[in-house]
């Protein structure tokens, strides 16, 4: 135990001396009080008992230091010890003066509430802002003077490294966008829950106790991208931190195996030396000096902090099945590498195919999600060029790019050529053929000096691409000397230089270098050219398995014949309608079906033949609703089809009943050149349905995507008024609360207690669901009837009826004010507080306006003039007036009745006993109800926690599970559950059962979950 501990415990023991004193001799009123000020002083002192930083302690020391003395100074206590302290023999020559002086005897609440401020915002500013957390200096753990010196030098090494790679990639900070990542939170019991965090530095910034991180994103999210801006970041903080990045690319690996019981193994020693020679060839003989002295030490320190880039790209795990145990063995070599050391961290990076499995012990995930539409429109609005129309063209009529512009690098690549431009390319080889001949171009006198033409190095590197993508040994970075043996030609090594001169492709330094391109779309492209010049190369059955050469072929697709595109596309089309209805062999239909998306979304006159019966097929499963998850990709297939084929399709999924294929569809119907007016009413109702809180936090993707196209101008204009009367009602929320806090609390806490149990008694009526299908003979509940004010959520809902209350509120205070001046003294004092003494007109058309603002116009003028026609009907007139009089005649003979029976003397009481009778019913009903819905989250919970769950679950198992759970709240937190425990699902799904439309939110979860367990959501 160091010394500032031992101090730290010895005030803890005078503290709480203290304490129990002031209990006994004083209050325990008080002695609770100085408790509380006590833990709120520990609170801030934990930096303290931190080696590091020491600088600032001693700052953090001294305000707390002068905190406690303004305490003391102000407290009574201290007025009563004086007497007794001025007493004795060793103060008794005290000056008299000194003696005289009082203390305050009470202390000003600001005061102290200023005290504890100043001390919160010290504390504040000196908090730890690194991103990997500081550690004590190196000289606890190393003890050699020479070490710090030493050790700068080596961090320049490293960042000129990654410099060197940005400028091979031809990247720049400008380029870089902050990226969002979804975080999920894995506790050592299994407890999870999920955040979101706005950038991959703070994510980390913010857990200084997670020691392993798991990065997960789509190809093309900029994983590797934001791993190296993580490490630039983290080397600036060095001085600070005493804690060394370490960026490590995977790729560049090549692991040596062993086979032991069947089992393929990797060894942490093995990582250990690729890392080291890794680091060794950044470098010089001083670099190396320093790794082999120090690094030994710095690891096992925890000193290091490494990022591993590119898992899924290693060599072993190119040609790998998801289920291999290759991937299993790796993710444990790389964890207990990684954490070696009690104080070690670090990061792992990887495409979710192929993703590490819980033998990497990650304590916490992150998942890198692409660049938002609105956010490659932020990015590219950089460029002048890129016009509005040139933004609606991309977004509207060229999903073929979208995928590619995701990607910081690729998207930084469209900007530079629409600058040139000014305009779209026709396909993606355009783009990679303008962006090498302009690097051949500048490359001239390179080219000359080497005596080879630019014809001759593009030849040359797609000779050299296709080796790098037929050898499973090396997967996309094979070394150098490997090509050099292989193609036995002088031109190679001149190639080599020219394509990293070139920033095409990149070569690592040190002895054993390796040859990569700068982005794996490159090494695509130089393939896609061997197709071209070989088409009987083409691996087209990599197409139903999604292998390696999936995204080559889909370029490939792009650019050949008319005859063998359609080949292509028949292809996948017999796959579709082959195996799409066989469990069994789905998912090579699923990958036939996603291939033409993305192959043939710009060539649509290749599937002409089949179009009739591929909008049928994609109808039918929209329509049916016997699997979302299959709706949803068939929604996808819409964009293949014609204007009058997709718009009943869309039609049909935004008027359905799951909010996942409505925002599906709601995506594709950008890409229709004209909206029929039943898909534009639609998606307006679609629009006004997305609850509040959701509909502010996409406000702006959502009307991006609305103002991308010109028939989408009519739902543009919806949405455009409902946030401009979501931003009135928030404006008048926020003056209401500063003129009227009372009212306006008040209609809080109203609406809040009010749209609890409309929630819990609308969720109540849904726990019968599964006794009806179970009457019925099925193992799923019966599809429920969509409410939408139930639908939206407690919060929406409470926004709702607040805005509701607080205009009827207003009104009604305005017009008995400006009526009754008598009972307009009711209503003065709610504005006490804001200083108003006296109600008169202007305050009455404040409150009238304030009132107006927080009505929903949107919904009232859409609800008017459906009923202007109405108006005008004279058989709805005489329909209305027909009810109204029945009504009036009801109403009518009822209080007769009510007036000729209560002249007998019975009436009263029977009144009274038939009345209460009714309100005990009620109250009865109200009670089972509550009880219902209450009883049966509570048995479900209690269900699931029996259970324990490993890293993979059969399909079988969760449909049982989910029969057995008699709450749509149960059933939803044992999918979330399956979510955020990361299990995995085998086998295949029961006889009968189905992920269909309209069973509720835990069966959507469910597919999207099943998305991600068969590896769709790429």
């Amino acid at each position: 135990m160091s010394g500032s501990q031992k101090f730290v415990l010895l005030l803890l023991a005078l503290a709480l001396c203290f304490v129990v004193g002031t209990g006994l001799y004083s209050s325990w009123f008080n002695a609770a009080s100085v408790g509380v000020f006590i833990c709120l002083m520990l609170y801030f002192t934990r930096p303290l008992l931190m080696p590091a930083g020491y600088g600032a302690n001693k700052i953090r020391t001294l305000v707390l230091v002068l905190a406690f003395g303004a305490f003391s100074s102000v407290s009574s206590t201290l007025n009563s010890l004086l007497p007794t302290l001025w007493s004795l023999p060793v103060l008794q020559n005290a000056p008299d003066w000194l003696k005289r002086l009082q203390p305050i005897s009470q202390a000003s609440d600001q005061l102290l509430a200023a005290i504890v401020i100043i001390v919160g915002i010290v504390f504040f500013c000196l908090r730890d802002r690194s991103v990997a957390g500081e550690l004590p200096p190196l000289k606890k753990d190393i003890a050699d003077k020479e070490l710090p010196r030493k050790l700068k030098v080596f961090c320049n090494v490293l960042e000129r490294d990654l410099m060197t790679i940005d400028q091979d990639t031809n990247w720049s900070p400008e380029h870089y966008t902050e990226l969002e990542a979804e975080v999920e939170i894995r506790q050592v019991k299994g407890v999870a829950s999920r955040k979101k965090i706005i950038g991959l530095q703070d994510a980390i910034r913010k857990d200084r106790t997670s020691r392993s991180f798991l990065i997960l994103g789509a190809p093309g999210s900029g994983k590797s991208v934001a791993l190296r801006k993580l490490a630039k970041d983290m080397l600036a903080e060095v001085n600070k931190t005493h804690r060394v990045p370490v960026y490590i690319n995977l790729r560049e690996w090549v692991p040596a195996s062993t086979v032991v019981a069947g089992r393929t193994e990797f060894s942490v020693k093995d990582l250990e030396e690729f890392v080291i020679k890794s680091l060794i060839r950044r470098g010089d003989a001083y670099t190396r000096n320093f790794v082999n002295q120090y690094f030994d030490s710095l690891c096992s320190s925890g000193r290091l902090f490494f990022i591993f880039d590119s898992f899924d790209e290693i060599s072993e795990l190119l040609d790998a099945s998801e289920n291999s145990d290759v991937i299993n063995s790796l993710s444990s070599v790389i964890s207990r590498f990684m954490t070696s050391h009690p104080a070690s961290r670090g990061v792992l990076a990887s495409r979710v195919f192929r993703q590490p499995t819980r033998a990497f012990l990650a304590d916490k995930v992150l998942e890198i999600r692409p660049l938002s539409e609105a956010g490659i429109s932020e990015a590219l609005s950089h460029y002048p060029q890129f016009t509005e129309q040139v933004r609606n063209t991309l977004f509207s009529h060229r999903p073929d790019l979208i995928p590619l512009v995701r990607n910081p690098f690729m998207m930084a690549l469209l900007g530079e050529w629409i600058a040139v431009n000014q305009t779209l390319p026709v396909n993606q080889a355009e783009l990679y053929k303008s962006y090498i001949d302009s690097r051949m171009k500048l490359c001239e006198q390179e080219l000359s000096d080497a005596g080879i033409s630019s014809r001759e190095v593009i030849a040359i590197s797609t000779d050299i691409a296709w080796f790098v993508f037929r050898s499973s040994k090396f997967g996309l970075e094979a070394p150098v000397k490997v090509i050099r043996s292989y193609f036995n030609s002088a031109n190679v090594d001149a190639v080599l230089d020219l394509l990293s001169f070139a920033r095409i492709a990149r070569v690592t330094p040190g002895n054993d270098k390796s040859f990569a391109f700068v982005h794996r779309r490159f090494l695509e492209y130089f393939v896609t050219n061997r197709f071209l010049q070989q088409p009987a190369e083409v691996p087209d059955s990599h197409i139903p398995t999604d292998s390696r050469g999936r995204d080559a072929l889909v370029l490939y697709a792009q650019l050949c014949s008319e005859t063998e595109a359609q080949r292509l596309a028949n292809l996948c089309w017999d796959e579709i309608q082959r195996y799409f209805t066989d469990a069994s062999q789905r998912i090579r239909a699923i990958h036939c079906l996603r291939f033409l998306i993305d192959a043939f979304g710009s060539r649509r006159e290749v599937l002409q033949p089949f179009e009739e019966a591929l909008s049928a097929f994609v109808m039918q499963h929209v329509k049916a609703g016997d699997n979302i998850l299959l709706a949803k990709i068939c929604l996808e297939a819409t964009g293949l089809l014609s204007e009058s084929r997709a718009a009943p399709v869309l039609a049909a999924a935004i008027a359905g009943e799951d909010g996942w294929l409505q925002e599906t569809a709601f995506r594709a119907c950008r890409h229709l050149p004209k909206m029929d007016p039943e898909l534009e009413e639609g998606m307006k109702k679609y629009v006004l349905n997305i609850s509040e809180t959701n509909f502010w936090r996409g406000r702006k993707n959502i009307l991006l995507s609305l103002s991308l196209s010109d028939a989408l101008s009519g739902v543009y204009r919806v949405a455009k008024m409902r946030l401009w009367s979501m931003k009135a009602a928030l404006t008048s929320t926020v003056l209401l609360i500063i003129m009227l806090p009372f009212i306006t609390f008040f209609s809080a806490s109203y609406a809040a207690a009010v749209s609890a149990p409309i929630l819990l008694f609308a969720k109540a009526g849904r726990t019968a669901q599964k006794e009806k299908a179970r009457k019925v003979g099925g193992d799923n509940p019966a599809p429920r009837a969509t409410v939408p004010f139930v639908d939206k959520g407690f919060l929406s809902g409470t926004i709702v009826l607040f805005r509701v209350m607080c205009f009827v509120i207003l009104s009604v205070i305005s017009v008995v004010g400006l009526l009754s001046p008598a009972l307009a003294l009711a209503a003065i004092p709610f504005y006490l507080f804001s200083g108003h003494a006296i109600y008169n007109g202007w305050l009455a058309a404040v409150n009238v306006v304030l009132s107006l603002m927080l009505l929903d116009w949107v919904a009232i003028c859409r609800f008017v003039r459906s009923k202007i026609n109405d108006l005008l009907n004279p058989k709805k007139w005489l329909a209305a007036l027909s009810i109204l009089a029945t009504s009036v005649l009801g109403v009518a003979l009822i209080f007769s009745a009510i007036h000729y029976v209560s002249q007998y003397p019975m009436a009263e009481p029977v009144f009274k006993a038939t009345f209460s009778l009714l309100l005990a019913l009620l109250a009865a009903y109200v009670a089972f109800t509550f009880i219902q819905s209450v009883r049966g989250g509570i048995k479900d919970v209690r269900m699931l926690r029996k259970f324990t769950f490993g890293l993979a679950i059969k399909r079988t198992q969760i449909a049982i599970i989910l029969s057995e759970c008699v709450s749509d709240y149960g059933r939803l937190r044992f999918v979330r559950r399956l979510e955020s425990e990361g299990i995995s699902a085998t086998g295949d799904w029961p006889e009968g059962f189905k992920l269909a439309v309209g069973l509720g939110e835990a069966y959507t979860a469910l597919a999207r979950l099943e998305e991600r367990w068969l590896n769709l959501d790429r």
